[in-house]
């Protein structure tokens, strides 16, 4: 079978977050919404329709560890006395049941092991993960409509709720402009997206 040729149509360029391309919009505040976002996209010059690279920051934050505190809802409980235990022994509850001073602390996952969690979720559906700074960067390119960014941005919301962390907000990444000239190192759109 011979597929109909398409003339006059060309692959969209593939975009990688490799340091050269510009921010040119972002949202961190989920009450915003996406339009003001979309809009300073547009105000950059970036043609409608053409793809962005879009990046989801997330941070992996440390979990508390505070087993001083008698206010922990986790900290281990104070053995009860002797006496307690050499009881249970002797109606044969000690083989069935754990002592009551047993460490209850649950067991948290490493950075590496929360890492690769977060890597096992979305690389399966054709994101890249990378480190950028202290930051998880997930990215993936799409053509950035209010639908599309609002359903990108629940997404990693959702996430969450299910792995231990914290998704920041996202960014748009795509080549500066053309007509907008470089101004001391910096790129078209940097001052109105900052970072968390």
């Amino acid at each position: 079978m011979r597929w109909p040729r398409r003339s006059g149509r060309t692959a969209p360029p593939i975009l990688v977050d490799d340091g050269s391309l510009a921010i040119l919009a972002s949202s961190f505040d989920p009450a915003a919404g996406e339009g003001p976002a979309l809009a300073t996209l547009a105000a950059t010059g970036h043609p409608p329709g053409a793809p962005v690279l879009l990046r989801h920051l997330f941070a992996l934050p440390e979990p508390p560890d505070t087993p001083e505190s008698p206010d922990a809802p986790d900290a281990p409980e104070p053995p009860d006395a002797p006496e307690a235990a050499g009881a249970s022994s002797f109606d044969g509850a000690a083989s069935t049941s754990l002592p009551a001073w047993g460490a209850r602390r649950p067991i948290r996952p490493s950075g590496r092991a929360r890492e690769a969690a977060l890597r096992t979720v979305v690389e399966r559906d054709g994101y890249e993960v990378r480190w950028l700074g202290d930051r998880l960067a997930v990215t993936r390119q799409t053509v950035p409509t209010v639908l599309a960014v609002a359903q990108e941005r629940a997404r990693m919301t959702g996430l969450e709720m299910r792995l231990p962390v914290t998704y920041l907000g996202w960014q748009a990444l795509a080549s500066p402009p053309a007509s907008q000239p470089h101004q001391a190192g910096r790129t078209p759109g940097r001052k109105a997206c900052g970072r968390p």
